[in-house]
């Protein structure tokens, strides 16, 4: 009996300990967000005066702070997550004969299109993932005309031709993007990219031929520089967590596609990856995804995609929101020396927030995140001082 009694004490004293250093843990966490920019900044000033969440303590899921289990949130959200806002689907065919696709709501929608906004989403991403419908339903209760670009052979649409995903220009995203500015020419446009989709939103716009047209990109939890990424996403942590899952679907989208490769190069490259048992990112940039695009190797690659170098000359407002523990792209890897010289430019970053997680305190009961909160009162901001932002810009 005695020995129970101390066993139990011992069990709570334990779990007391563990306790008091998870709390500890969590309470460096909790602080408000830092924004990065330029001292010259009119960007900068304008989302201090406009975004209240930025000037409040983020306190993140005490059950996901970790920032693995943050960035778990976003795929147990499509679980979680039910939208209901009314969409139609329509297809865009490219001249080099390949198909992508963009969804937005119906005309049902009592949604003006006074500000409409492109959302590219993540890497295996597209127009059926819950958490790209939950942000086009946050963008339409703001009041702003969402549409969703679905890249060449997702959201059930087959390949046409052996152009796969690259990271820089993509020109159906331009084609969507001369579309919609087309199709609504006396409305405003901003883009919102995450994670790879950021990546590709803001290669695509630096190079898009009417970019002036363009109010303001957001880029939500994407690499910065995708050298130094691609040298974290071979850490044991990453590769097993993020690197191998995405290759995995990436590869078995290639080898369902074997029909598309023609010509004795691209045959060449389909033999390669089908065989080879490395499936992480990086693995499959070197073999497949660089050497399809032209590049001597994926270095090459990484170098010319990366977005700092987008970020030095661009004329148009680029808020970029990062996490300081994002397991692919933290803290010390933010190209301070680049957003601090140009005053275009703005990095907002927190201390929690994993990769695209930003879950707060009450998640999952209360399943409004960081990013859903700052990127509702943006919108509002730039309905309240389109003229202003125009004449700045």
């Amino acid at each position: 009996m005695l020995w129970m009694i101390i066993f139990e004490l011992f069990y709570m004293g334990i779990s007391m300990i563990l306790m008091g250093f998870y709390v500890c843990y969590y309470l460096t966490k909790c602080r408000r967000p830092s924004i990065h920019a330029s001292p010259s900044s009119h960007l900068a000033q304008k989302l201090t005066e406009c975004c209240s969440v930025l000037s409040e303590v983020f306190y993140p899921s005490f059950l996901f702070a970790q920032p693995d289990l943050q960035s778990l949130t976003t795929e147990l959200s499509d679980y979680l997550i039910s939208t209901n806002l009314p969409t139609t689907t329509s297809s865009l065919h490219l001249p080099d004969g390949g198909q992508i696709s963009y969804t937005e709501p119906t005309e049902q929608c009592e949604v003006e299109k006074k500000l409409i906004f492109i959302i590219v989403p993540g890497y295996t991403g597209d127009h059926t993932s819950p958490y790209v419908l939950h942000l086009a339903e946050t963008l339409a209760a703001s009041n702003v005309w969402p549409i969703i670009f679905t890249d060449r052979g997702k959201g059930g649409m087959s390949m046409k031709t052996a152009k796969f995903f690259s990271a820089g220009y993509n020109d159906g995203l331009a084609a969507l993007l001369d579309t919609v500015i087309d199709n609504n020419p006396h409305a405003n446009y901003g883009i919102i990219g995450i994670s790879f989709g950021g990546m590709v939103a803001c290669n695509t716009l630096f190079q898009y031929h009417r970019k002036e047209k363009i109010m303001v990109q957001l880029i939500l939890s994407s690499p910065l520089d995708s050298l130094k990424t691609s040298t974290r996403l071979n850490a044991l942590r990453a590769k097993v967590l993020y690197s191998l899952p995405f290759g995995k679907k990436i590869k078995s989208l290639i080898s369902n596609n074997q029909e598309v490769f023609k010509t004795k190069a691209q045959k060449k490259l389909f033999r390669s990856i089908s065989r080879s048992e490395s499936v992480s990112i990086t693995d499959i940039d070197d073999m497949f995804i660089a050497p399809m695009f032209g590049y001597n190797s994926s270095t090459d690659y990484y170098k010319d995609i990366c977005i700092s170098r987008c970020l030095k000359e661009t004329q148009t407002f680029t808020i970029c929101v990062n996490a300081d523990d994002d397991p692919c792209y933290s803290k010390e890897l933010f190209p301070m020396d680049v957003v601090q010289k140009n005053p275009n430019v703005c990095l907002i970053s927190t201390a929690a927030g994993g990769h695209y997680g930003f879950a707060g305190l009450g998640w999952p009961f209360y399943q409004t995140t960081f990013t859903d909160r700052l990127v509702s009162q943006i919108v509002n901001m730039i309905h309240s001082q389109l003229a202003e932002l125009h004449s700045v810009n």
